[in-house]
């Protein structure tokens, strides 16, 4: 090996080094358990539950998620307030913190993203993208499932 290639490959080999962290802060959320129940035949309207967790050293801002225009005209972000004695739903627009090794669990009752102007009902078995974008993290993109419909609920979002 001549004194040239092990210069390139000790310079790759750095650079591969360097690269490293960046990479790694950009991997610190992670989203597990992407899901959405189907839905009847005229609905407008689902909701996808998730857990995202933050296995980094900062803090980050969960401030919005998307789909395709194939699947729903707007995703946002919900919770569930207590209005008196009503619980109402409320969109979430200042973010969500999520705190060095925090989990933050999206499910019924309390944060959720909402899909609104649904084109197709939600088949159970498919599958289709959410994004979900952060104030200092890459922008994470999953694949929700959709599993059967709930049974016997006459609940509607909004």
């Amino acid at each position: 090996m001549s004194v040239k290639s092990v210069v390139i490959t000790v310079l790759l080999a750095a650079n591969m080094l360097l690269a490293t962290p960046a990479s790694v802060a950009m991997e610190s959320i992670m989203v597990h358990n992407a899901n959405a129940r189907a839905t009847f035949a005229l609905a407008t309207t689902a909701a996808v539950y998730l857990t995202v967790m933050n296995h980094g050293d900062s803090p980050t801002v969960l401030e919005g998620v998307s789909v395709s225009s194939d699947v729903a005209s707007q995703a946002q972000i919900h919770t569930t307030v207590m209005d008196g004695d009503m619980m109402k739903m409320r969109q979430v627009t200042d973010g969500i913190d999520i705190t060095p090794d925090a989990m933050v669990e999206f499910k019924p009752g309390g944060y959720h993203i909402m899909l609104m102007g649904l084109v197709n009902p939600l088949e159970e078995g498919n599958s289709f993208s959410l994004t979900l974008h952060f104030d200092n993290q890459a922008d994470t993109t999953v694949m929700v499932t959709v599993g059967e419909a709930a049974k016997g609920s006459a609940h509607q979002h909004h």
